[in-house]
């Protein structure tokens, strides 16, 4: 069902008069402002209340939300409808993070039980290795874990065990290899010993290109020395949808672990593929974080759409993409451990809406996704935030904080947090011409060095923030945080009527690069045929040098 045309016609209108706009004005004119602009939800405070919507906007973009049915979507995917069409299968992340004692079920059969078990022998493996039960084949324990995989096999489990590094455990190592080129696995490897290292190899399909070419070169190094056929089973782990190709490779039935096809990689970290994550943190610690994505879900599935956190999220979005000329969304957090959080959010985002035509197969009529970039305050504001501040292109940004644990002795935490309030104010107020003349004349410049200078100390302002507090970082708030994301991502696909759980435009370059290998590999000279000249140009040269390696 099409969204009606006057919502978008409605809401396109007052992007279009809203442009330029000042916010500082906004919180003078409404009163109400901060109450209807800042929400909790999971544990999480969110406040857009810095990005130039009025009050009328919102309700038009709330009108907008029901028009384009997100209610029905989002029930639809909970309860298991088959909302990815090209593939014919439902979106059941959020089954993995649900109670199980609460029954779901799809064609006939309840889910739920699948679950808990795989979950429950996630949890006993986990445990034997970070007790020291589950040993390698020469009855060394287990203290480096090699965690195989790339996109969102890699991507959720490193964030995860990054943010929660506070909690890892003391002797296990956690390390994590994803890109194919063979550098990464030489400064890896020399710092693990065979004996006492478990390499997790994440696959759906086990067919995946570069973690398969990963996991050969873990295997024979594994079997250059200390370990036999035999004893390769205590050093290898498979994750994966298709458990043969996992025996086939040589792993046993205890060391292979599971998850369904209505799993879709960028929305895994709670299935199996969160293992790397468990054994770092363990079991206790990674229920919470699934108590804390389940919290989100409630909230998703209950909220009414004006005070539902992912939908309101995705509506600031779709705004923003109206009314700004940048087509980015900056995401710092200001959070050591959220480091990877803009990398997980790129692939999310991007993958999942990265999308030009629609459920039906129609043309887009305008860009479906913002891109999404980002890195760790406060380097990123010795980085690129010149741009943000004084820019002729806005970007909005979405700050995530979270207050440390405990008292720094030297202010670093309240540093931290003090630049990230500053950083949102100062975008918003920005610095007007008089105040960069009244600055510098305060300072003792006299009136033509000030009038020189002074613009080039203007601050435009009214550039878009939204923040994202947590009181703390622990498994909850951590689980809370990634769902919401995950469901802002859905909301943001439905408003373009587009299939969010689909990726094939990650194949065309998967196939060419197996037909660019072959010609480098000289096997298959007729696959040249039909390339344009510069490919084939940068074939033969690369080809050439890799023919003149000593």
């Amino acid at each position: 069902m099409d969204m009606p045309d006057s919502a978008r016609t409605r809401v396109a209108a007052l992007a279009l008069a809203a442009r330029g706009r000042a916010i500082a004005p906004l919180f003078e004119a409404e009163p109400d402002r901060l109450d209807r602009f800042t929400l909790d939800a999971a544990g999480l405070h969110i406040d857009f209340a810095r990005q130039a919507i009025a009050s009328g906007e919102l309700d038009a973009l709330l009108g907008l939300a029901r028009a384009a049915r997100i209610e029905a979507c989002r029930d639809a995917m909970l309860r298991g409808d088959r909302v990815n069409p090209t593939e014919d299968r439902p979106a059941l992340h959020t089954a993995l993070r649900r109670d199980p004692a609460e029954p779901l079920v799809v064609d006939g059969v309840d889910l739920m039980p699948g679950v808990a078990r795989e979950l429950a022998r996630m949890e006993r493996f986990c445990e034997a290795v970070r007790d020291g039960r589950w040993r390698g084949a020469t009855h060394r324990p287990i203290a480096d874990v090699v965690a195989i995989g790339i996109g969102g096999s890699s991507l959720g489990p490193l964030l995860a065990c990054e943010a929660l590094r506070a909690r890892a455990h003391r002797r296990l190592r956690i390390h994590f290899l994803s890109n194919v080129d063979p550098g990464a696995w030489a400064a890896l490897h020399p710092q693990l010993d065979q004996a006492s290292t478990l390499v997790v190899i994440a696959s759906k399909s086990w067919r995946t290109l570069e973690t398969a070419r990963n996991a050969e070169a873990a295997r024979d190094w594994l079997l250059a020395r200390s370990i036999d056929l035999a004893g390769l089973a205590r050093h290898l782990v498979g994750i994966t949808a298709n458990p043969a190709g996992a025996h086939a490779f040589g792993l046993s039935d205890e060391a292979i672990f599971g998850f369904e096809d209505w799993v879709g990689g960028r929305f895994s970290l709670w299935s199996a593929i969160g293992l790397p994550a468990m054994l770092s943190v363990g079991a206790q610690n990674f229920r919470e974080l699934l108590a804390g994505a389940r919290a989100m879900d409630r909230h998703f599935a209950e909220a009414p759409l004006a005070r539902n956190a992912p939908v309101l999220l995705a509506l600031v979005s779709w705004w923003n993409r109206l009314v700004l000329d940048g087509g980015t969304e900056a995401v710092i957090p200001y959070c050591d451990a959220l480091r990877r959080l803009p990398a997980w959010l790129q692939q999310l985002q991007m993958e999942s809406n990265g999308k030009s035509v629609d459920l039906d197969g129609r043309p887009l009529s305008g860009p479906s996704i913002p891109v999404v970039w980002g890195e760790p305050g406060t380097d990123a504001q010795h980085s690129f935030f010149q741009a943000l501040h004084q820019g002729r292109s806005v970007h909005p940004v979405e700050f995530v904080l979270t207050v440390p644990e405990a008292p720094d002795p030297q202010g670093r935490d309240l540093a931290l947090l003090a630049n990230a309030l500053a950083q949102a104010e100062a975008l918003m107020h920005g610095r007007s011409l008089q105040e960069s003349l009244d600055e510098l004349q305060a300072q003792g410049l006299d009136a033509a060095q000030a009038q020189r200078l002074a613009p080039h100390r203007v601050h435009p302002g009214s550039r878009p923030s939204t923040t994202v507090l947590l009181d703390r970082l622990d498994p909850a708030r951590l689980g809370a945080l990634l769902a919401l994301y995950e469901h802002r991502t859905a909301v943001m696909g439905w408003l373009h009527r587009l299939n969010s759980f689909d990726q094939w435009g990650v194949e065309l370059g998967k196939q060419m690069a197996v037909q660019a290998e072959a010609l480098l590999r000289g096997t298959d000279g007729a696959a040249a045929a039909g390339r344009d000249p510069s490919s084939t140009a940068l074939l033969q040269r690369v080809r050439a040098l890799l023919a003149g390696r000593g």
